[in-house]
């Protein structure tokens, strides 16, 4: 690990202020980074991933040697409490927080895909990526959702950010994509799961937006699929839905080539 550290006790310092504007979408999309923050998540970043900076308040430096040392970047910067509390995203900041760049999206899918049809709750599109990481569906495809980067969905993917591949596209362009996937839409009023014999692959399942639905389009292209319930509730949330349907096509006995 390199001994160079910067020190840093100014919250007005440009590497904190810079940090502190990466809660903006916009801004994280020009600089082409993001914020990973908390030592659970901090171990969950890969050694491939490119780490541009570790931030780290100046008497923890040991207690995170470890995951330092995990990542080939030079850019430490030893702060105190006061300023780490500017940078940070959380009530209770834990000393530690780095800035790891965006991977660039890839053009051409392979494999199944998860279609988030704007989603707009950072908990159900966290617990979404989260649940694709478990179930081995790398492909995420996020049409007008709440940004997957932002401070709350990372926290909610508990480390599922790092295993998937996710692409921000209109609607249209995901059609294109699409093109040779076999799609399936979450809907109350569709054919039950369970009582399908086969879900042909390559699949790509679609959630809508937790108010308003499927956009007409799936509607209309998709084959509808529904989750049985038991009348006592009408529906269930997105990240629940798409996550139950998610692990009875890949793990259950509708799982075919996956």
């Amino acid at each position: 690990m390199s001994a160079n550290y910067e020190y840093i006790t100014s919250i007005k310092n440009p590497k904190v202020q810079h940090v502190k504007k990466l809660k903006d979408k916009a801004y994280r999309r020009s600089s082409g980074e993001f914020v990973v923050e908390g030592e659970n998540f901090l171990k969950d970043i890969p050694s491939k991933a490119s780490v541009t900076a570790f931030f780290l308040e100046k008497d923890k430096l040991s207690e995170f040697e470890y995951i330092i040392n995990r990542h080939k970047c030079d850019k430490i910067y030893l702060v105190d409490s006061k300023v780490m509390a500017t940078m940070s995203d959380t009530v209770t900041p834990c000393g530690a927080l780095a800035t790891v760049k965006i991977n660039q999206e890839e053009s051409t899918i392979i494999g199944n895909v998860a279609v988030l049809d704007r989603i707009s709750d950072p908990g159900n599109m966290g617990t979404i990526i989260r649940t694709c990481a478990a179930c081995g569906v790398e492909n995420i495809i996020a049409i007008d959702c709440v940004d997957y980067l932002s401070p709350k969905v990372i926290r909610a993917s508990m480390g599922g950010i790092f295993s998937v591949k996710i692409r921000e596209k209109a609607l249209d362009e995901t059609l294109e994509l699409l093109k040779k996937h076999h799609i399936y839409a979450l809907d109350m009023n569709g054919e039950n799961l369970y009582s399908i014999d086969k879900i042909n692959t390559p699949f790509a399942l679609v959630v809508g937006n937790e108010s308003k639905g499927l956009s007409n389009e799936f509607r209309t292209l998709s084959k509808i699929i529904s989750l049985p319930m038991s009348g006592k509730i009408e529906s269930l949330n997105a990240g629940v839905s798409m996550s139950t349907a998610l692990y009875e096509i890949v793990f259950g006995k509708n799982t075919l080539n996956v």
